[in-house]
C-alpha cells in the first residue's frame, strides 16, 4: 500500500496557508531609530552651539579682547568639528560646485578666512565697531548656511 509522496505538505497542496505578516514589519529598523537619535542629538548640539556664538559675538561686538576672540573662534571651530564630522548627511543637502566638490569645503574655508580677518582686525586694536559687527554678520550669516 502507498501512501503517497510527503515531499510538500497536506497545506501547501491545498493552498490553506494563511499569510502571516512578518514580525514587525510594521516597526522602523533599529539602524534607522538609532540614525534618527544621533541626529537630532547633532542638531541639538549644533543649536546650542549656535547660541553661544551668537551670544560671544554679541559680547565682542560690545568689548573687543584676545580672550573673546579665542572664546569665539573655539566655539566655531567646534561648531566646524561637528559638521564635517556629519558631512555624509550635509553633503547630501548641500549639494556639488562646477568641479564636482562638496560646497561644503567651500563654506568652511570662508568662515576660516573671515575668522582670520576678525583676528586680524582685533589685533591691530581698529577698534571700529561696525567692521566687527559687519564680521561677525558675515560669519554667522556663513554658519547658518551651512546649518540650514
Amino acid at each position: 500500500m502507498k501512501i503517497g509522496d510527503m515531499t510538500q505538505p497536506f497545506v501547501e497542496q491545498t493552498g490553506w496557508r494563511e499569510e502571516k505578516p512578518s514580525i514587525g514589519a510594521d516597526r522602523p529598523h533599529f539602524q534607522d531609530m538609532l540614525l534618527r537619535q544621533a541626529n537630532r542629538l547633532h542638531k541639538e548640539e549644533l543649536d546650542g552651539l549656535m547660541r553661544q556664538i551668537d551670544e560671544i559675538g554679541r559680547e565682542l561686538a560690545k568689548r573687543c579682547n584676545w580672550r573673546l576672540l579665542m572664546n569665539y573662534k573655539e566655539r566655531i571651530r567646534k561648531f566646524l568639528e561637528i559638521v564635517v564630522k556629519n558631512s555624509y548627511q550635509t553633503k547630501e543637502r548641500q549639494g556639488f560646485d562646477q568641479r564636482g566638490r562638496v560646497k561644503i569645503y567651500k563654506l568652511i574655508s570662508q568662515i576660516e578666512r573671515r575668522l582670520t580677518e576678525l583676528a586680524e582686525e582685533v589685533m591691530q586694536q581698529e577698534a571700529d565697531h561696525l567692521k566687527i559687527l559687519e564680521k561677525i554678520g558675515d560669519i554667522r550669516g556663513l554658519l547658518l548656511n551651512l546649518y540650514f
